[in-house]
């Protein structure tokens, strides 16, 4: 008995090896591929302002705690005092460290938070502009050129889209 493979499956091979020859220069798909990079690149970068927000409201946040605890020790207690305070602050510190490393199964360092922080941003904002985010992944994939970098991207931040879509 002969394995023949079904016609579209062989179109679909030749698609993925010659991208050039059949994705015609004219194709409308490229232009709205055009039009939702440049529209996933306004998410990016409202997430990116909004990541960095945050993380600048938590170096206020922690430079408030110690000039707080400097006030505390040298005018209003004293070490004594105060020695307790800073070391259950700081252990609170490293057991919320460890409790995120268990939850999420990542290192607690602040690029990984940083780029959780950026994938979940990104997620709410895609929602929120009701990005489609399927469509996008569909002219990519169709449109794909290895010759040409206008319609296929090496953004880092857009690694994750495709699991993105796959959990929604």
């Amino acid at each position: 008995m002969c394995n023949l493979m079904p016609w579209g499956k062989i179109v679909d091979l030749v698609r993925k090896a010659m991208p050039l020859a059949l994705t015609p220069e004219n194709d409308p798909g490229k232009e709205e591929l055009k039009q939702l990079q440049a529209q996933l690149e306004d998410i990016n970068k409202l997430a990116h302002k909004q990541v960095r927000r945050i993380l600048w409201s938590g170096l206020g946040f922690l430079i408030t705690q110690v000039g707080l605890f400097f006030r505390l020790t040298f005018w209003e207690f004293s070490w004594d005092v105060m020695e307790p305070i800073t070391f259950f602050t700081t252990t609170t510190g490293l057991v919320v460290g460890y409790a995120y490393f268990l939850i999420t199964s990542r290192d607690p360092t602040y690029r990984d938070f940083m780029e959780r922080m950026f994938e979940s941003r990104q997620k709410k904002l895609i929602q929120r502009q009701n990005f489609n985010l399927d469509r996008y992944l569909e002219l990519q994939r169709r449109c794909k050129d290895p010759l040409e970098k206008v319609c296929g991207t090496s953004n880092p931040d857009m690694a994750h889209l495709h699991e993105l879509s796959i959990h929604k």
